[in-house]
């Protein structure tokens, strides 16, 4: 069975999990270490069940903790060059992630992890190279996007061939500026 919950979502901080009985996944880590350790307790998890961190983009309130994340529980962190490039850059990650946690994913590549085949898709976003990602495990498929603030043809196909949808859509240009 697959499970999911949704630890923080908002500029206040962004962090999900996903998981089977064989493992799990987290969806980016935008909370404090301290945060995530206690809703993980409230849940019942432990992060010795979760094998891997996906980010969907370079912005803090989704990658706060995860140099802490793979520091301290050896999870790699699946990213796209680009935002590597800016996890790298980024005021708020600390540790630095080291060569040997970091894992370079592609647009549109399947790459699998435990249970999960997984394809990065582009979103529409002011961040670097942002993604959202399509997840299949246990006869479903999960897609996950955050920040969305533009519909675009991908979006709709990945919606409707869905079985589980997460959109964290707070992203708006003209409130921007």
């Amino acid at each position: 069975m697959l499970k999911f919950i949704s630890l923080g979502s908002g500029s206040s901080g962004n962090c999900y999990c996903l998981w089977t009985a064989n493992g799990g996944i987290i969806i980016d880590a935008g909370l404090s270490i301290r945060i995530m350790k206690k809703a993980f307790h409230a849940h019942g998890l432990v992060f010795s069940q979760f094998r891997a961190v996906l980010v969907t983009h370079d912005h803090a309130d989704h990658i706060k903790a995860v140099g802490r994340l793979a520091a301290d529980f050896g999870l790699p962190v699946y990213a796209t060059s680009g935002v590597h490039q800016g996890i790298a850059t980024n005021y708020s990650v600390y540790p630095k992630l080291k060569a040997e946690q970091k894992r370079y994913i592609e647009k549109d590549v399947p790459f699998t992890i435990g249970d999960f085949r997984i394809t990065a898709f582009d979103i529409m976003h002011d961040s670097t190279d942002c993604v959202g990602y399509c997840i299949e495990a246990c006869g479903c498929r999960f897609c996950l996007m955050t920040d969305v603030g533009c519909v675009t043809e991908r979006l709709r196909h990945e919606v409707g061939a869905a079985n589980f949808l997460v959109i964290e859509s707070n992203h708006d240009r003209e409130m921007l500026a």
